[in-house]
């Protein structure tokens, strides 16, 4: 199997979470490739819980439900990327691409990796009420409803525009209804990547 290279988009509460493990799983199991996967919630979680003066700042935001500044989420993407890849990896990633810096930096990384021919963009969509219930129901004590509203909102004018962006630079945007059942999706998520068995 060659190298895929998969950004996830999707509001808050849409499954990329629950998605991207199920495609991890997969590969593993359907590849000999090992999966580099680069997740800018856990990264920020992971800061945040360092102890360190950035990761109390970190900490702030996050619990404010307002979007981290670009500088921060290059720094976290490019380590990782820099740290950990060989080359021969699959690379899935979610959480990234929140602004203008932040997607021009990761598109510009898959161009410097050699991975920008099958780069594909997975955007999984959702409604407002599903995400809100979705998230309520996952129990995390950063998800009260005036945050989870505050962090939809700021999807709409920061994050979905990042798809227009990323059409601009010829990346294959791909939409998937994020609504029906977690089996469903992943079995749409497969055949839109060429992986359906």
């Amino acid at each position: 199997m060659n190298p895929i290279t998969v950004l996830f988009f999707g509001s808050q509460g849409a499954g990329k979470g629950t998605q991207v493990k199920m495609l991890i799983e997969f590969l593993k199991t359907k590849s000999d490739r090992s999966v580099l996967h680069i997740d800018m919630g856990q990264e920020l979680r992971n800061l945040r819980d360092s102890g360190s003066h950035s990761g109390k700042l970190t900490g702030a935001v996050i619990d404010e439900g307002r979007r981290m500044p670009d500088f921060m989420a290059i720094f976290l993407q490019t380590k990782k990327l820099v740290d950990n890849f060989s080359g021969e990896e699959h690379i899935v990633a979610d959480g990234l691409a929140r602004g203008p810096e932040q997607t021009a930096a990761y598109d510009d990384m898959m161009k410097f990796y050699g991975r920008d021919r099958e780069f594909k963009i997975v955007n999984l969509v959702i409604n407002d009420d599903t995400a809100v219930k979705r998230l309520l129901a996952r129990g995390r004590n950063d998800d009260t409803e005036e945050a989870i509203r505050k962090r939809l909102a700021w999807t709409k004018t920061d994050v979905l525009p990042q798809l227009e962006l990323l059409k601009s630079r010829g990346r294959q945007v791909i939409e998937i209804d994020g609504e029906p059942d977690v089996e469903t999706i992943h079995k749409n998520i497969l055949s839109v990547l060429g992986l359906a068995q």
